[in-house]
């Protein structure tokens, strides 16, 4: 088939989205293929089959339902798609041919680059539009080494869009046995031959990838584009550069892209010129960086102690010329000294003006001075978050209020990683010298084994710290130097307030910014996953793959009119793009500089002058906390991480001689009540005085330690620590703990009634409230806590069909267990009815194995798991309870079933059950793990559980062989929280004790819990919590309030156990006669 006739096939029309379709099917009537609903209800799983929110996506691209289920399950369009300026350049690709040679050029080695051959009519199409482009331009610009760069730019651009694909194709050649060739490299040219050694093979290759097709020259002709633009505004703006900067242009040698593509593919570009003269190009205005300019002389002209040098700026309105910084080591140490200092100064105004996003890619060390290269991101006002105005603020409120206008907003200090060897800090001022990237590698390149592998690597990056002595400095030796910067820099705003807050105004007001609406990496994400070959046959699929942004309004429904554009310039291959007016509410997009309204509560000028207002000599010491705590704890991690993995256990009979002192009840109880004070004198108090809240360091999603609000959920929120105070206050009679349990379940109802934390879970969502509002109900009488618990009863049931996760500490297992209680304890039939509802779910999502019954319970795992929190034993536990209460067989099989799965990844040698999340995972070395949360010690209390129910042999072996692990391997003294540290250990054996009644069990926690004492006592009562760096929170399964909690049990061993989820007034199994008839009338 020819190339005319190629391109004239209406397949071709499979490249348009959505709403290209959408303006053309009027016009065309495609044929439809009503039987085939296999789309219309992908789209409706993707959207939880939410009709109210689907309809709002379909009617923000001006369609109404039936258009929409038309469009997506049409054939080809006979034509439209020939209006494209995409499709009319493919014609001119693979038509209209240049005789140009791309090794005129640049010599490439075909060994390193796999598929070149595919790459040639957009290398030789790039050629004729430079060339074209260029034609008439001055002999300086250097055309012949500037089409070399661009070729190189295509190249790349073109092999990462294409390279799934062509080793995807490669591979079906190979499994079909289409290749021809006596060894793996002979067969992969057979496919070269085959499929992409012309351009008529390569144009009939793109016919089954039309979406393919159309993103390649869509990015040839971006960057094509934007470098012709750069360099006709380098011709006219030649002589302004030269007298502004004072230098001499000579010939153009190169040209670098820098960062991330906005707005039809325009990028930050270095240019280099002969004799080592260098430009930077940015594609926007620069009045903001002008601005800041002149706010430094401001405060070079206040006497402060370092003064600042700066970059000079020529702003061109819609693009900007700026000076070079070079890299230059300190020549003594007092510069060091000196640039700390500056880091110091900067952080206070970056913290005054809300700077964000200040990371170490933003900063250049230029000797004693740091350099901040992109101001785009000053003045950052967050989107969607409307904070009401009135005259009392809750503690939920306030903390939230703390955390977002605080000094962690710049993005200056660490995020730290809970394990640094796998994660990379990106912070300002510490961020890490080796950063380590995820990435794909090409491994058997050049063979029909061709294949992509993930693989990490690192790169050393240390820009933004300085060198002397070509020895990078660590800024935790620097800290002092960083304080005095930051104190002097922020009492000079304090003393000149007002006038500061004019001439900000005076500067900036008016000034364009970056609005980050969503975090960058997510955009990443969903682009690298565009280049998959199943988005790239039809423009619809596409388009079904970038819907997923939409799925934010489930949990937050004012960014309905920003998604439409992110979707958009996703569509197009850019990073989505917001900017806002300083002095103005709105977000703009630069799509026809769309205002997009209802973002902003009030603007950023505005908020930047109150809250000036507000800075004061109490804030300093807040602000310099959060630094000091957060840059310490990062070196803490990475010199505590080593001493951590090769902690011995503690060896049994040496402490026997070796314990100095024996601890009375009694003392258990006065360190509970001293860790509620403390916790109590840490606390946030709302206005009102009727709520509570706490910020401390915690895990955010990827795994990094933050400073956050306390949250909803038993495990890190305020109902784990309200179910602390609310036993403390029993055992002590002591009404101000009761007050906290109450101020506690005051702020969880208000969490709860803003969406906070929505989902079924009783470890880290609702069902948390239900189990304290049951404990506190039978402790204290308390009708209205019944009351509560059964209104709490309609809003879990509503989420049980959301939960994916299943499992005890993340979906509806654990919450199962609590309103199987709360019916025992109350006849609630309400409570019973939705336990059934979540039995059924289980069951539903059971995966039927030879081996027995298991639960896949995390989506990136994709594998069942072992363990009480995220695998097979909790989930079985609860099915357990479950038959108890009903007498329902079906769940007596499961919970039998999972067990049996379970014990198949038991490991006699190691006598602890595999822990497989760390198979493909961060921590390969750790396969087995012996927590409360993963390992032994969970899997044996759930079975204890499970043994009051029914027995069988592997029940009781699994209990031996749990507590038997836990004894001999479970203490290391590394962490005493309930989740993964000792105390949570000795659970196991608190509970053996006291359902078994064995001597030994009862000598050993006398032990264990003394020595876990007297090593406390030791660190002056430093409890070691479970979070790297083993900061004191106060949480429950990770903190000081489990901690605290576990000292009661060890006072009073008939307090019920938190980890088994027990109900109040255990042992919590008890009989309930006529359970069995009663489910029946359900």
């Amino acid at each position: 088939m020819s190339i005319e006739n190629i391109l004239k096939k209406s397949t071709w029309s499979d490249a348009m989205y959505l709403h290209e379709k959408y303006k053309y099917i009027d016009q065309h009537n495609p044929a439809v293929n009503h039987q085939n609903d296999t789309r219309i209800k992908m789209w409706k799983d993707r959207f939880g089959n939410d009709e109210e929110l689907l309809n709002h996506r379909i009617t923000a691209e001006g369609m109404d339902y039936d258009s929409f289920k038309t469009i997506i399950n049409s054939g080809n369009l006979d034509c439209g798609y020939t209006h494209f300026e995409w499709y009319k350049e493919l014609v001119n690709i693979f038509l209209n041919q240049s005789e140009f040679k791309v090794s005129d050029y640049i010599k490439i080695n075909k060994e390193e680059v796999p598929f070149l051959e595919f790459s040639m009519p957009f290398l030789k199409r790039t050629i004729a539009v430079i060339h074209e482009g260029l034609k008439d331009e001055a002999s300086w610009i250097g055309k012949k080494r500037i089409i070399g760069v661009v070729l190189l730019l295509v190249m790349d651009k073109v092999f990462h869009l294409s390279v799934k694909t062509l080793i995807y194709e490669l591979n079906n050649c190979r499994l079909n046995n289409e290749l021809q060739g006596e060894d793996p490299t002979q067969r992969y040219q057979d496919f070269v031959n085959q499929k992409i050694s012309t351009s008529e093979k390569i144009l009939k290759l793109l016919l089954e990838y039309p979406v393919l097709a159309r993103v390649l020259v869509e990015n040839m002709m971006k960057i094509n584009k934007n470098i012709l633009i750069v360099l006709q505004r380098l011709i006219k703006d030649r002589q302004e550069i030269e007298d502004f900067f004072d230098l001499k242009l000579g010939n153009l040698n190169d040209i670098s892209f820098l960062g991330d593509s906005h707005n039809g593919g325009a990028c930050v570009l270095h240019l280099k010129f002969e004799n080592n003269v260098n430009v930077i190009y940015k594609p926007r205005n620069l009045a903001v960086d002008v601005g800041f300019t002149q706010l430094l002389g401001w405060f070079n002209n206040k006497q402060l102690d370092q003064k600042f040098k700066t970059v000079r700026t020529l702003n061109k309105d819609e693009y900007g010329w700026q000076e070079y910084v070079p890299y230059i080591e300190c020549a003594n140490q007092d510069e060091v000294s000196s640039f700390f200092q500056r880091q110091g100064q900067y952080m206070a105004i970056l913290y005054a003006i809300n700077a964000t996003d200040m990371h170490m890619e933003n900063i250049i060390t230029h000797g004693e001075h740091p350099f901040f290269v992109d101001l785009e991101s000053l003045f950052h006002n967050q989107p969607y978050v409307h904070i009401e105005e009135k005259d009392e603020y809750s503690a939920f409120e306030k903390t939230a209020y703390i955390l977002n206008d605080s000094i962690l907003k710049t993005n200056m200090l660490p995020a730290l990683d809970s394990n640094f060897l796998y994660h990379s800090d990106l912070s300002g001022l510490a961020g890490d010298i080796e950063q380590i990237l995820n990435t794909y590698e090409i491994s058997n390149k050049n063979t029909d084994l061709m294949k992509i592998t993930r693989s990490k690597i690192t790169v050393k990056k240390h820009n933004h710290l300085p060198m002397y002595m070509d020895e990078v400095i660590n800024p935790k030796n620097y800290l002092h130097s960083v304080k005095k910067g930051f104190i002097n820099c922020y009492q000079l705003i304090l003393e000149h307030k007002h006038e500061f807050i004019n001439y900000l105004e005076e500067l900036f007001k008016g000034c364009l910014v970056r609005t980050i609406i969503r975090p960058t990496i997510t955009y990443f994400t969903l682009l690298e996953a565009s280049t998959n070959p199943k988005y790239l046959k039809n423009g619809i699929d596409r388009v079904f793959l970038f819907d997923f942004m939409w799925m934010i309004l489930k949990h937050d429904d004012q960014r309905k009119d920003s998604i439409q554009y992110e979707c958009s310039d996703l569509l197009y291959g850019d990073i989505p793009l917001f900017k806002t007016v300083i002095g103005e509410k709105y977000l703009l997009h630069h799509k026809n500089d769309q205002k997009i309204m209802n973002v902003f509560t009030k603007d950023i000028l505005s908020l930047t002058q109150s809250k000036i207002l507000r800075m004061c000599e109490e804030d300093i010491e807040v602000q310099w906390e959060f630094v000091e705590r957060t840059v310490r704890t990062k070196y803490l991690l990475e010199e505590t991480y080593a001493v951590e993995k090769s902690k011995s256990v503690v060896d049994v009979e040496r402490i026997k001689g070796n314990l100095n002192s024996t601890y009375s009840k009694e003392d258990f109880l006065r360190e509970a009540i001293r860790i509620g004070e403390y916790i109590k004198d840490i606390a946030i108090y709302g206005d009102d005085g009727c709520t509570v809240s706490w910020i401390s360091m915690g895990m955010d999603m990827d795994e990094k330690l933050i400073y956050k609000a306390t949250e909803l959920g038993l495990y890190n929120g305020v109902t784990g620590i309200a179910y602390f105070y609310m036993y403390l206050g029993k055992e002590t009679g002591n009404p101000a703990f009761i007050d906290m349990t109450n101020l506690c379940i005051n702020t969880a109802l208000e969490m709860i009634k803003k969406n906070v934390d929505k989902n079924i879970s009783v470890f880290t969502g609702y069902g948390s409230l239900l189990f304290l509002l049951m404990h506190k109900a039978n402790l204290f009488n308390d009708d209205k806590a019944v009351k509560e618990g059964h209104e709490l009863l309609g809003i879990l049931e509503g989420l049980i069909d959301e939960d994916k996760h299943l499992d005890i500490i993340s979906g509806c297992a654990g919450t199962m267990i609590t309103c199987i209680d709360f019916y025992k304890l109350f006849r609630d039939e309400k409570a019973l009815s939705v336990a059934i509802q979540c039995g059924e779910h289980i069951l539903a999502k059971a995966r039927t194995t030879s081996d027995g019954l298991a639960w896949v319970t995390s989506a990136i795992n994709k594998i069942p798991l072992s363990g009480i929190a995220h695998g097979n034993s909790g989930i079985c536990l609860a099915l357990a309870r479950l038959y108890e209460v009903t007498g329902d067989d079906r769940y007596l099989k499961a919970s039998q079933s999972g067990i049996k799965y379970e014990d198949t990844m038991y490991d006699p040698e190691e006598n602890n059950w595999k822990d497989l999340r760390f198979v493909e995972g961060t921590h390969p070395d750790d396969q087995y793990a012996l927590y409360w949360c993963n390992g032994a010690p969970g899997i044996g209390i759930a079975r204890i559980g499970i043994s009051k129910i029914y027995e069988s042999d592997l029940i009781r072996s699994g209990i031996k062989h749990a507590i038997e692990k836990t004894m001999s391997e479970g203490f290391t003294e590394v962490s005493y929280s309930l989740c993964h540290g000792d105390l949570g250990n000795l659970e196991l054996i608190m509970l053996g004790e006291k359902y078994y009644e064995e001597t030994y069990l009862e000598e050993f926690r006398t032990l264990m819990s003394n020595h876990i004492m007297g090593m406390a006592e030791k660190d002056n009562f430093h409890w070691k919590c479970g979070i790297p760096g083993r900061q004191q929170i106060p949480g429950l399964m990770l903190g000081l309030s489990g901690i605290g909690y576990q000292l009661l049990r060890l006072y009073n061993n008939q307090l019920p156990s938190v980890l088994m989820l027990e109900g109040p007034a255990a042992p919590s199994f008890r009989s309930v006669e006529g359970a069995g008839v009663e489910y029946n009338n359900v």
